[in-house]
């Protein structure tokens, strides 16, 4: 009896850790963790793979080698679209990197009038599409149908035009300002939490206000400066919409631009964009690793342990100058490009002035009214197939949102760290590159040429939006409460129903929001990844002003917009007004 019992006792211990092992929690956990690497890791290894294998001259075979490396820094239009991207995102990150300090130096250390009402203005531009805002200052500024320029005209009585946006400065000035609220996020937080005692010793030294700012300020804040400037460079050469409408059509094309016109079309080389985008992804990972192993390391003490709120320096009547400049980055960035839009939109034909006898809501019937058989199809559909992947790709996102946080900041451990550092991948490569590597990973299976490879591309690229919002709440609640209903005999999942997600409803409901928003004016992923039937509705704007006159594009434009500010609006009611800038 006793062999039997030592005979037996081996497996009964060997079934007893089986079954502590496969739990509802590591069942989960282990495919979420499974999934998320797939979705990552898979699309840039194939990328990096499909960048080696050479398209022979009759479009069938290929062979392994350096051809598309060689045709990238050999070929005079690709060379050419490379110096360009460098030339456009240095003009942007200076730009965007002048505006967003000066804004967020106002509004968080100035007696600036109005500066709370004014700043939820200064962010609306991080929701709202590039494109629209380049196709509403191609309204404006263009030489021939610019309002701007035939405003010019009948004041100033001459032949010529005052602006021109269509060329690369054009492109420069509208991602700049586009692209101003990415800097003023990350400055704006450093400022508010600064302690004041440096510029105080300076103060009473005698240096004036510009020295003071100039030289204890600003260099305070540099790590936050240079990190948004690095964001903005990186997101700018990852751009697709701005330099395609205000570039590519008049000689200044982009990696982007050319990255789009090698994938989609009847002569599309899937192999030569891969390494366009790998070009892309190297300048990208250059950068975050300086970011990163740079300047994010660098110790720069602005928070102390004493309790205190930084002065508000007294501008004097500087602070109307103060006020005016806050208020012209608000008129040229939101108000003039959606006026303009508005107009346009309302006109049969756009002449680059305002005809009060010709103005119409027929362009509106045209995209909203679905069942009319003179809608435009591309415009409807993709209104639809927009709202269809916004609802499910935030909601799937942030299911996986959830379970990572749990896994990150509950499980600890290296997994968690190998997740953390998933998390982080997406975040920082394009768009466009990221779509490129989901297209050659999914172009044979059953989902290409579906909404499903869409809403893989989405989720992939943009889930740690979501991550980062519930993480930032998960690491404030204390781990004792999920221990507390453990130890009362709570299952892990019902611990999770009951008590981890609706302390977490805050950041679950302004994730979900975001990332609704994102999908909804989302270009470069869709724009590699869609086909007939899976149009967009930043496709069907990028279709109407590719195909169709400038007051169609207006109104989907229009359309489209509303939506977002809606959401915009929704999205600080839900998540508070310090959401974003706290």
């Amino acid at each position: 009896m006793n062999e039997e019992n030592i005979a037996i006792e081996p497996n009964t211990e060997k079934a007893v850790w089986w079954k502590s092992f496969i739990t509802t929690e590591n069942i989960v956990t282990s495919l979420t963790s499974l999934v998320i690497f797939v979705a990552i890791i898979l699309p840039l290894f194939w990328l990096v793979l499909s960048s080696f294998q050479i398209l022979d001259d009759m479009g069938f075979d290929t062979e392994w080698g350096l051809g598309n490396y060689y045709e990238i820094f050999q070929g005079r239009v690709i060379r050419k679209a490379f110096i360009n991207t460098l030339i456009i995102s240095t003009g942007t990150t200076i730009l965007a990197t002048f505006l967003g300090v000066l804004l967020a130096w106002i509004n968080a250390r100035t007696n600036c009038p109005w500066r709370d009402k004014i700043e939820p203005f200064n962010l609306i531009p991080f929701f709202l599409s590039p494109f629209v805002g380049a196709i509403a200052w191609h309204n404006l500024a263009a030489p021939k149908v610019g309002f701007l320029n035939n405003i010019a005209r009948g004041i100033f009585g001459i032949e010529s035009h005052i602006m021109n946006v269509d060329n690369i400065f054009g492109v420069i000035w509208v991602t700049g300002i586009f692209f101003t609220p990415l800097v003023y996020l990350f400055v704006v937080g450093s400022l508010r939490r600064m302690d004041p005692s440096l510029e105080d010793s300076a103060r009473t030294t005698g240096a004036s206000l510009f020295r003071t700012t100039m030289t204890v300020t600003l260099p305070l804040v540099t790590p936050a400066i240079l990190s948004g400037a690095i964001i903005v460079f990186v997101t700018s050469a990852g751009e697709f919409g701005v330099p395609f409408k205000l570039g590519a059509p008049y000689g200044y094309d982009t990696l982007t631009t050319q990255i789009y016109s090698k994938a989609v079309g009847d002569d599309a080389n899937h192999y030569l964009g891969a390494a366009m985008s790998m070009t892309l992804a190297a300048i990208t990972c250059i950068l975050i690793w300086i970011q990163r192993r740079i300047i994010a390391p660098r110790e720069y003490t602005t928070v102390t342990g004493k309790g205190f709120r930084p002065n508000t320096i007294d501008l004097g009547r500087w602070k109307w100058a103060a006020l005016s400049v806050n208020l012209f980055y608000v008129f040229v960035a939101v108000i003039l490009p959606l006026i303009c839009l508005l107009i346009v939109s309302f006109h049969p034909v756009w002449e680059g002035k305002i005809i009060p006898a010709d103005l119409t809501l027929w362009n509106y019937k045209k995209i909203l009214y679905f069942w009319s058989p003179e809608s435009i199809g591309i415009a409807t559909r993709g209104i639809i197939n927009s709202f269809i992947l916004a609802f499910s790709g935030a909601t799937i996102a942030m299911v996986f949102a959830i379970l990572i946080s749990y896994m990150i900041h509950r499980t600890k451990g290296f997994g968690a760290t190998v997740l953390d550092f998933l998390c982080v991948i997406p975040i920082g490569f394009p768009g466009i590159v990221l779509a490129m590597g989901v297209l050659v990973t999914y172009i044979k299976t059953p989902i290409y040429a579906t909404l499903g490879i869409l809403l893989v591309g989405y989720i992939t690229r943009f889930f740690p939006y979501g991550q980062r919002n519930i993480s930032s709440i998960m690491l404030a609640i204390s781990e004792e409460l999920d221990q507390s209903s453990r130890m009362a005999g709570a299952t892990w999942l019902t611990t999770l129903r009951r008590i981890t997600i609706p302390l977490l409803k805050p950041g679950i409901f302004a994730g979900w929001i975001l990332l609704f928003v994102i999908f909804l004016r989302e270009l470069s992923i869709s724009i590699i990844l869609y086909s007939v039937g899976t149009e967009t509705l930043s496709v069907g704007v990028l279709y109407l002003a590719d195909f169709e006159g400038d007051p169609l594009t207006a109104a989907l434009a229009i359309v489209q917009t509303v939506i977002l500010l809606g959401c915009i609006i929704l999205f600080r009611k839900v998540a508070g007004k310090e959401a974003l800038t706290a």
